[in-house]
């Protein structure tokens, strides 16, 4: 399975418009299908996968098509000026894959709905002159009690919107979108101005026709304006609930013993009650946006307080559907430690600088990344191979360790064939010479 996909999005590499205007020798796709490979292969460098290319170079060749050993310089700038919108569309190639096998079908909540949870991460950040600031870098300047600048930083961000599901362990990024100070702003860019750029993107990928979608969103995005595109784009929403107008109203229905309530009491005696209402005024400057609230309380067999919080949505809540509603709001965290704390820790080296560069590098860097993770994932869920050779190795560490020994040493037709040898399906003989 994996083999199929990664000749397709060979194709779709191909298919970027390339920007140079000069030393085109060499083409575009095999620039990016090295950078490509490095994050996932899961090599820590450039200069790793340099360094060990004489031995992989057959296996480099037949599983990812490259044909040649470029220079570090020379994969950072053909990489460095793609617009980073020609590396979205590679998305839908995954994503196409997942579809035409049924998984989207797997994934749905409600009956209908697919969630999309969203969030920031920074992946890159320059405290030292070693990397010279590019025209997109957020500035954060550190001043002392005099008000005088002691450090400044330079550091990119990424929003990315991640499919997600409550039962499913597989996550399944749709894109995401770099917050970085874009052309001829002289502000930093934020979260909201990326989200406002990330969600008609994703609603191309999903189309309004087919999917109905769950946004799981932080409780930054309780705002009208927001709000607004949300409808805009035919997407329903969990917001977390804090602090806002919402809550003074459910506050006073509370002492009016006013709101909707259900419980569940387990074997071990802990308690959990849901709460809600529907049709509050969201804030006094939108009045017009009427959103349902709803909480889960859980406390011990004692009456401790276990866990509590609470959201906003634009789905009618009825005690049918509040426990799943609360399912899918929980399901954000997701997108945190399945999503971004797998990228950072376990192999992707999300954070690591692979490249800077003077207009895209770092964010097309960030945008293969999670174009890796996305094939490990669909892989993850739908090759049998690979999951044998996950399960012979036990943890992914020693499987991404094993992958990259084979790869480095044993001529292998497909990965398929290189994930047979790691389940001892397929057993290689070494005939000696003296």
């Amino acid at each position: 399975m994996l083999d199929i996909l990664l000749g397709k999005l060979k194709e779709g590499f191909g298919l970027v418009s390339d920007p140079r205007y000069k030393n085109k020798q060499n083409s575009l796709s095999s620039y990016l299908m090295c950078g490509f490979s490095i994050f996932h292969l899961k090599d820590p460098s450039l200069h790793h996968f340099r360094v060990n290319y004489p031995e992989r170079s057959a296996n480099l060749n037949r599983i990812y098509g490259i044909e040649k050993l470029y220079s570090d310089s020379a994969i950072r700038d053909a990489i460095d000026i793609i617009n980073p919108t020609e590396l979205q569309k590679i998305f839908s190639i995954p994503l196409q894959h997942l579809e035409q096998q049924g998984v989207m079908s797997d994934y749905k909540v409600l009956k209908d709905y697919h969630v999309v949870a969203f969030d920031g991460t920074e992946h890159y950040c320059n405290t030292t002159a070693r990397d010279k600031p590019c025209e997109h870098c957020l500035v954060k300047e550190y001043r002392n009690k005099k008000g005088e600048v002691t450090k400044t930083t330079y550091h990119h961000q990424a929003l990315a919107g991640v499919m997600v599901h409550p039962l499913h362990k597989e996550v399944f990024p749709i894109n995401a979108e770099a917050i970085v100070k874009q052309d001829g702003a002289t502000k930093n860019d934020c979260e909201q101005n990326a989200a406002k750029r990330l969600i008609p993107i994703i609603r191309t990928m999903l189309s309004k026709e087919k999917y109905q979608l769950i946004g799981v969103f932080d409780a930054l995005y309780a705002t009208g304006p927001m709000i607004q595109l949300l409808v805009s784009e035919k997407m329903s929403f969990t917001i977390v609930s804090k602090e806002t107008f919402v809550n003074v109203q459910v506050e006073r229905l509370r002492k009016e013993n006013k709101l909707e309530q259900s419980e569940i009491v387990n074997a071990k005696g802990e308690k959990t009650t849901f709460r809600w209402a529907n049709k509050l005024i969201l804030n006094g400057a939108n009045q017009d946006i009427l959103v349902n609230y709803f909480e889960i309380e859980q406390v011990d067999k004692t009456g401790k307080p276990i866990y509590f919080n609470a959201w906003i949505t634009d789905i009618d809540i009825n005690d049918q559907n509040v426990a799943e509603l609360v399912q899918i709001a929980r399901s954000r965290w997701k997108i945190e430690n399945e999503t971004f704390n797998t990228l950072k820790n376990q192999g992707y080296h999300l954070e690591h600088s692979f490249g800077h560069g003077n207009k895209f590098l770092a964010t097309n860097f960030m945008l293969l990344t999670f174009l890796a993770f996305l094939t490990d994932q669909v892989t993850q869920k739908l090759d049998k191979s690979f999951n044998k050779a996950w399960t012979y190795c036990k943890t992914k560490k020693n499987l991404y360790e094993k992958t990259r020994q084979i790869f480095d040493l044993i001529p292998c037709q497909s990965m398929d064939f290189l994930y047979r040898i790691i389940a001892k399906e397929i057993k290689i003989s070494f005939i000696f010479d003296s």
